[in-house]
């Protein structure tokens, strides 16, 4: 059993999504290697650090991966951990002075692990932020120094940055957190986002669970891995596999994708093989069954990705409609009672509210609206269910 298998089994009696415990694992994995390990893309080096933001609704326990990896790279002891509420100003500050480890040591390198339970308030409202996330995230192009010229007094220099994010929000504070100049900027394609809403096992915990997570001890794989230096080299059939479904897939890739996600997802798919390589042990080979799992991991956050983001437009109405989109994709038979939605969204929308998006919907030749007597229902034609299902088909 891998590092991340068994962590994931240590919470398999929280009510915690078994998803979001499996992506801390991996942001705390990314965190602890820096950019110690590598793989070799000939035209320029990939490190393994990575973005990811966990989204669900309120009360889905979005707060346990967030704590779980920060007490896991703390105690790995490698690297600076920056959270609560934050100024990019601030960050980039802090990340350009050295930074001395619990028990001793230095960090005199800008890099580290910014983790936080709540994106919208992590980072101070400032339109350059995204921006400059968006520059550090590729990190093979600022092997020595980055710099930031943005401000008026002066200018930053951070040496040999390498970042990795894990966050967690909820979809009504997404366009907080992440505004709509910044879902086309390239922030959205270099981050994993992680939706789900589908509870994991229920649990009162009035009564112990049969098996605690024991930190202290999952945090010992971490500490073993802050050894590990070097380049991955490619496994038995590891190629083959990445290359089966690189050049279909990349052949299928069109302009209906705004955040250049679909462009991205190569480097993005082997970052996540990366960090499962190290889950299983210090070897530093790519396995095929890395390269799989990096898949079909990518693919889920692809879909994630398409279902927050259906309301970044300009539209008025843009979030509302979101909201109906993803009822109906949800719905049995993906078929809906005007009055059903009503009742469930009376909060976000008007009657008016809803014709107004039925009728654009149905102008755009996505659903179909059926009237009888006094009942109106909305059905999702099956073109538009396959727009939606179409990156998790064409990735796997």
């Amino acid at each position: 059993m891998s590092w991340i298998e068994t962590l994931v089994d240590s919470y398999k009696e929280s009510e915690t999504p078994t998803k979001f415990i499996f992506w801390s694992g991996l942001a705390s994995i990314a965190a602890v290697m820096q950019k110690r390990v590598y793989l070799d893309r000939y035209i320029y080096t990939l490190y393994p650090n990575i973005y990811v933001f966990i989204i669900a609704k309120s009360g889905m326990k979005k707060g346990t991966p967030i704590t779980l990896a920060k007490k896991l790279v703390k105690n790995a002891n490698i690297t600076r951990i920056v959270s609560g509420h934050n100024s990019m100003p601030r960050i980039i500050q802090d990340f350009g002075k050295a930074y001395s480890l619990e028990g001793g040591g230095i960090v005199r390198d800008a890099q580290g692990f910014l983790v936080t339970g709540e994106l919208a308030a992590f980072l101070v409202k400032d339109p350059d932020a995204l921006t400059m996330l968006t520059d550090l995230h590729n990190t093979h192009e600022h092997e020595d120094f980055w710099e930031n010229s943005l401000k008026s007094t002066g200018v930053d220099k951070l040496k040999s940055p390498c970042l990795t994010i894990l966050g967690a929000t909820n979809e009504e504070h997404f366009p907080d957190a992440v505004p709509n100049n910044a879902i086309g900027g390239g922030f959205i394609a270099r981050t994993f986002i992680v939706l789900s809403n589908e509870r994991g096992q229920l649990n009162s915990l009035t009564r112990a669970p049969k098996s605690i997570p024991n930190i202290p001890k999952l945090s010992e794989h971490l500490q073993e891995l802050t050894k590990v230096s070097g380049e991955f080299q490619w496994g038995a059939h590891s190629k083959d596999t990445y290359d089966d479904w690189y050049y279909p897939f990349m052949k299928t890739v069109d302009g209906h994708d705004p955040t250049g996600t679909y462009n991205r997802i190569g480097d993005q798919i082997l970052k996540l093989a990366m960090l499962l390589a190290l889950s299983d042990g210090p070897d530093l080979i790519l396995k095929e069954s890395n390269i799989v799992e990096g898949i079909t991991v990518g693919s889920d956050c692809i879909q994630g990705m398409k279902m927050v983001t259906m309301g970044a437009g300009k539209s008025n109405l843009a979030y509302q409609t979101k909201i109906v989109v993803q009822e109906l994709l949800n719905a049995p038979d993906n078929k809906l009672t005007r009055a059903n939605i009503l009742s469930k969204h009376w909060g976000n929308m008007t009657d008016f509210d809803l014709d107004r998006i039925a009728e654009t919907l149905r102008s755009a030749n996505a659903i179909d609206i059926i009237v009888a007597a006094t009942v109106v229902t909305y059905v999702m034609k099956k073109e538009t269910i396959s727009i939606y299902q179409k990156a998790v088909r064409g990735i796997q």
